[in-house]
């Protein structure tokens, strides 16, 4: 007799039910969504840059494509490993970054309603997962990085939802850790209809 139980073999067979995320947590999964070309330098110290890289739409919301970058002002390889994590945010030492001054994005619609972004992950403070929040809702989602000893790139997207009428649209943006004030970036006239209405899915459902 055997010392352990006899293990029943799993029915990988059947397909487990997906979660679907909020649409105002995320882009919708599997889809093309329609592009704007904006670009635009948001702010710039002797240290750090943080731009935006593109805009999306979709049906549901509208994607700002960030780009955050980190100059090495000619400090040794100790003293630009502490830069580059207080760039991150203090992601993997905490401790040196100061959570109270750390980057810090909003917006403000034609209407003259505006929404702030959770930095961290997850849902914020904007419910659980079944209640739907009060528009408009903004939501960051970091994607990434890459460098080397003399640069530090980091990505990342803001999601706001709903989709906001065609017109301007301020971002605003704050870092204190690194003499960055708060700053605005008006972008006139967003045709965000006609971009979403070129979104499409990926597969018909």
């Amino acid at each position: 007799m055997s010392f352990f139980p006899e293990v029943s073999p799993v029915d990988d067979d059947e397909l487990p039910e997906a979660w679907v995320p909020p649409a105002w947590t995320q882009p919708p999964a599997g889809w093309l969504p329609g592009r704007l070309a904006e670009a635009a330098l948001l702010a710039r110290t002797d240290e750090v840059a943080v731009a935006v890289t593109g805009v999306t739409a979709h049906p549901s919301g509208v994607g700002i494509e960030l780009q955050s970058t980190l100059r090495n002002p000619g400090q040794g390889r100790r003293a630009w490993a502490v830069l580059v994590d207080r760039f991150e945010g203090g992601r993997f030492r905490p401790g040196l970054a100061d959570e109270t001054a750390g980057l810090r994005f909003g917006v403000q619609l034609a209407d003259g309603s505006t929404a702030i972004a959770d930095m961290g992950h997850g849902f914020g403070g904007h419910g659980g997962h079944d209640e739907v929040p009060v528009g408009p809702v903004l939501t960051f989602a970091p994607q990434g990085g890459q460098g080397d000893d003399r640069l530090m790139t980091s990505t990342g997207t803001l999601w706001l939802w709903p989709l906001p009428a065609d017109g301007p649209l301020e971002l605003v943006l704050a870092w204190p850790e690194f003499g960055v004030p708060e700053t605005r970036h008006r972008f006139e006239h967003l045709e965000l209809d006609a971009a979403a209405r070129r979104a499409q899915p990926l597969w018909e459902a």
